[in-house]
């Protein structure tokens, strides 16, 4: 309706207000769109049909894509129940909440196991075999407080630094009253496996094994420890984790746990610190004594090597103490028999040290004699025969011969006058080799003279065995003298 047929109200009074500006004519309308109902529902439908199929053939497909969907979601639900069970693990399978299975199907291995998918069913896992360590339930905090917070203290800090004014912390420190009263600390690592997965699920939880087998080893640790006195409980190693690893299975058997414990080891087994502290100090004290001894045995070893032999010297020693019993009861033949077994005694082999350095340089002193006043004798045994049959002629050979010797010396000149000569004074000189003979025979001998007394080896052969104004044997007969039993040594 425009305005030139809007129809006239008598009760609309026109509002002018001063200032008004009249209003601009408006411009004539260029268009007018009319709706005629001659068109009939036909062609209606027939504009509709095109948009109407592309919007049914988008509504399929859309729900072809949703049946696809819900597919896949239903077989990825399916196959959602195969799990992996990790190794060294077991486990049992449970529909809605209730373990299934037959026999030793209710308790499955290790691999990819089939089954019902979560939450209709559940394959639960277990630790095959695991390790606790307890540290701290029977033995005392290592943590100290200081002005930097809290530090861990190693186990020899905390021995060094105890003392009897600071005592155990009741719910800090974990001990155990062994048997007489006494206090002992320890630590102990336990390995157990779950062998019967049913049993145990059906009355713990996963999570509640470490905890379960815990405190079946600390109510054995308990029991074992109230049964041995401190000494035992310290030493007797074997004893102990056999006692504790029996209660703790036992425990376990009555509870059906279908836990074995195969494994527990009590580590650290000692006294309260302060009384430790003391125990180390004794057992210091033990150890160097120990090494004092075997100090001392070692270099009465090598005393003994370096007299004798180790081997040899105890028998030696008897054999000496019963020539001198023998001496003593006056039985020189007796003596006589000892000292030849001692003699060949020390001819073995296993002689060694002093003894053995004697015994060679004797035979070697011997071997000297043999070849140097043995060859002389030899000489003098030979001449005897020729000396009784014409000494005079003997006596002049050999004199011609010592003679003959001293002229030969390369520091002797002989100088031949004729007779007749009387009171001629004559004057000659030697030759050049002489004279050089000569001089080289005065340096050595005031070499060998300022040498004499300065031999740095100290050694003579046979210098031990020169005795002056005394007999030379080791062993007097009786006793009473001989080498090496002098008053105040050599």
């Amino acid at each position: 309706m425009t305005e030139e047929q809007r129809p006239e109200d008598p009760d609309l009074v026109p509002v002018s207000e001063e200032g008004d500006e009249t209003p601009a004519p408006r411009r004539e309308k260029s268009a007018e769109f009319e709706v005629r109902d001659e068109t009939g529902d036909a062609g209606f439908h027939d504009a509709m049909d095109p948009a109407n199929q592309s919007l049914a053939d988008a509504l399929r497909l859309s729900y072809r894509v949703l049946q696809l969907a819900i597919l896949g979601l239903a077989v990825v639900f399916l196959f959602s129940g195969f799990q992996t069970v990790r190794d060294n693990s077991t486990g049992v399978r449970t529909l809605f909440g209730r373990i299934v299975g037959d026999g030793v199907d209710r308790q499955v291995t290790s691999g990819l196991q089939a089954f019902w998918p979560y939450p209709v069913g559940e394959i639960v896992q277990v630790p095959m075999k695991r390790t606790i360590v307890m540290n701290n339930s029977f033995f005392p905090s290592l943590r100290v407080r200081d002005q930097r917070g809290t530090t861990e203290q190693s186990l020899e800090d905390a021995i060094g630094f105890a003392a009897v004014s600071k005592p155990i912390r009741p719910g800090g420190d974990g001990s155990l009253i062994l048997k007489g009263g006494d206090l002992g600390h320890c630590r102990i690592t336990a390995d157990y496996s779950v062998d019967d997965a049913v049993s145990f699920l059906e009355k713990f939880t996963p999570v509640e094994a470490d905890e379960v087998v815990r405190l079946a080893i600390e109510r054995s640790t308990v029991h074992v420890a109230a049964t041995l006195d401190l000494e035992e409980f310290v030493d007797d190693r074997d004893r102990t984790n056999s006692e504790i690893r029996s209660g703790a299975q036992a425990t376990l058997d009555q509870l059906d746990a279908g836990i074995r414990i195969s494994n527990v080891n009590c580590t650290d087994r000692m006294p309260p610190f302060a009384v430790a502290k003391s125990v180390q100090g004794v057992q210091e004290a033990r150890e160097r004594a120990k090494t004092v001894v075997t100090t001392a045995r070692q270099d009465g070893t090598q005393i003994l090597d370096d007299a004798a032999g180790a081997s040899a010297f105890e028998e030696i020693v008897a054999m000496i103490a019963e020539y001198e019993t023998e001496i003593s009861r006056g039985d020189p033949e007796a003596a006589d028999k000892v000292l030849a077994r001692i003699g060949a005694r020390f001819d073995k082999g296993d002689i060694s040290g002093e003894a053995a350095t004697t015994l060679t340089r004797a035979r070697a002193y011997r071997s000297m004699i043999e070849s140097g006043l043995g060859t002389f004798a030899r000489r003098v045994d030979s001449l005897s025969a020729s000396y009784r049959e014409n000494p005079r002629q003997l006596v002049r050979q050999l004199w011609l011969s010592a003679y003959r010797d001293v002229l030969e010396g390369p520091e002797v000149e002989v100088i031949s006058a004729p007779p007749g000569l009387g009171s001629l004074a004559l004057r000659m000189k030697s030759s050049n080799e002489v004279s050089n003979a000569r001089r080289d025979g005065s340096l050595q001998r005031r070499t060998n003279a300022a040498m004499k007394g300065t031999d740095l080896s100290g050694f003579q052969l046979g210098s031990r065995q020169i005795s002056i104004d005394k007999a030379g044997r080791r062993l007097q007969r009786d006793a009473s003298g001989g080498f090496g039993r002098e008053e105040g040594g050599e």
